[in-house]
């Protein structure tokens, strides 16, 4: 018996499946607070003290103008996003690629019971981590190499992580205002090559003491490539509190984790519902293992990115379709 004939028999309606609920709004904006307002508040403190360092005759200025740049950057974009796919690394399909894509597409929104008229199909070029407006579906070209039912699948997940909700302009907004201290860090840990000398000695030893090396580094690494952040702070706020700003993004963002993996979870649910549980499962199943993130992103939005990996999702998805399957063959009552 296929997912799809469980699924038919067992859940109340695509627009049952893919409506979005008050939950899902609340815990998409606490996610979306919580790991950015820590981040923000670091952001702020440093250029708060860069405006009293050079001078400015109101140094709260600083972060303020920076602010309404973030603002309009950020509203250009959103408002923009489908004249200006080139920020977003977007293209549009060629002649070919679209009508595979519009063929799956068609199927994935009568099943899901939305209008396929209302959302724009669009090729990823790359993983940038950044979202797009939620009427945006968009496909990395080699998913359609995979077979019709499998694309579908892909298809459902994605708009299965739309209808949860995502305060898509307000990523894009605590993205660009914290992009100064995230992209200096990230500039220190590639320029100074530590992820690379990290990689080259623990290849070297061996597997227990490999991940003892490697926890260890990781660590070493994000203290030295903060530092500047907490010396620049500490002349405004202090040693103790600067160091305790610098800490919290993280710390918010490893507890946050679980919370945040909960949104693929229910993309997979919702697709499984759908009748595409076995297909999703097979393109897991089959796809590359992601490189490792950087720890470093932790100071910005990106936690909204899953880091579930592949085999939590499968185990996840067998579940729900063993349920699905226990209630299709309960007894009548």
């Amino acid at each position: 018996m296929t997912s799809e004939v469980i699924a038919k028999a067992t859940y109340p309606g695509g627009t049952a499946v893919t409506r979005r609920s008050g939950t899902d709004r609340v815990r998409a904006w606490i996610v979306l607070l919580l790991c950015a307002l820590p981040s923000a508040g670091l952001i702020t403190v440093l250029l708060y003290g860069l405006g009293r360092t050079i001078g400015v005759g109101v140094p709260g200025m600083l972060p303020v103008a920076w602010f309404l740049v973030s603002a309009v950057w950020s509203v250009v974009c959103f408002r923009g996003a489908q004249r200006l796919p080139r920020v977003f690394r977007l293209r549009q399909p060629t002649a070919e690629e679209a009508g595979v894509l519009q063929v799956a597409w068609q199927n994935v929104a009568r099943k899901a019971d939305v209008p396929a008229a209302d959302y724009t199909l669009w090729m990823q070029e790359a993983d940038r981590r950044f979202v797009v407006p939620d009427r945006m579906i968009t496909v990395f070209p080699e998913s359609l190499r995979l077979s019709p039912r499998e694309l579908e699948a892909v298809l459902v997940h994605q708009l299965a992580q739309r209808v949860q909700g995502r305060a898509v302009f307000w990523q894009l907004f605590f993205r660009q205002y914290n992009l100064p201290v995230v992209w200096i860090e990230h500039a220190l840990m590639s320029g100074l090559g530590l992820v690379a000398v990290g990689e080259a000695i623990a290849r070297r030893l061996p597997e227990r003491s490999s991940r003892v090396f490697s926890l260890g580094w990781t660590v070493f690494s994000r203290i030295l490539v903060a530092f500047p952040a907490v010396a620049t702070a500490t002349v405004t706020i202090g040693l103790a509190p600067a160091v305790l700003l610098r800490l919290v993004p993280e710390a918010g963002a490893l507890a946050l984790r679980p919370i945040a993996d909960r949104f693929e979870y229910r993309s997979d649910r919702i697709a499984v519902d759908l009748g595409y549980g076995a297909e999703l499962g097979g393109v897991l199943q089959h796809a590359p293992v992601p490189p490792t993130q950087t720890p470093l992103t932790l100071l910005s939005v990106s936690l909204f990115s899953s880091k579930a990996t592949p085999d939590n999702r499968i185990r996840r998805i067998r579940d729900r379709l063993d349920e699905l399957a226990r209630r299709w063959n309960s007894p009548m009552r």
